[in-house]
């Protein structure tokens, strides 16, 4: 096998269609451009990814004491026990951490969100972004951003696989039924 035609160090597994030669994979994704490669097999759009870990949000302590700032969060989490209990109560988590991830691409990373194509986050999503519309419309867009920072760490460190969150929410908050009105499944 000859050696890749652009570092001349490593093997040359692919063939370019630019080059003509062989090339490592290693130079074939450092050189790649969507105008001269695109209908490369080893072509991908480049698709730039919101880093979820380091979200501003509100302490735990800060929403343990805040009774605005809960009823902000419940508002929000109210929703997406709707929007499960309109699915049926078939949802998992990661249909809610996707919403999560198109709030915070919204509200914080300040993007077009455009409707995707997974058929639940396209439903999902305006259900959750009309009850912030409607039930949060006077309050500040950072503490809104906040919030949703606050929920999805929450939402990522109850999830495990399946509805761990979903249930959690489902118990505790309940589902929104109106502005400021919730069914919650258990009473405390």
């Amino acid at each position: 096998m000859a050696k890749c035609s652009i570092c001349n160090s490593r093997k040359g597994k692919r063939s370019c269609k630019i080059s003509e030669t062989s090339i490592c994979s290693l130079c074939c994704a450092e050189t790649r451009k969507k105008e001269t490669c695109s209908g490369c097999p080893h072509y991908r759009d480049p698709k730039p990814q919101n880093k979820y870990t380091d979200l501003p949000m509100f302490s735990l302590q800060r929403m343990k004491n805040d009774f605005d700032l809960q009823d902000y969060g419940n508002a929000i989490e109210s929703a997406l026990c709707a929007f499960d209990q309109s699915m049926g109560n078939m949802l998992t988590d990661k249909t809610i951490l996707g919403i999560l991830e198109l709030l915070l691409d919204k509200y914080h990373f300040k993007k077009n969100v455009l409707m995707p194509e997974d058929n639940l986050l396209a439903k999902g999503f305006p259900l959750v972004e009309g009850t912030i519309k409607s039930d949060l419309a006077d309050i500040p867009a950072e503490t809104i951003e906040k919030l949703l920072g606050s929920i999805y760490f929450v939402a990522k460190r109850r999830s495990k696989s399946g509805r761990e969150y979903l249930d959690f929410i489902h118990d505790y908050v309940g589902t929104r039924i109106a502005k400021g009105l919730r069914v919650r499944k258990s009473p405390f």
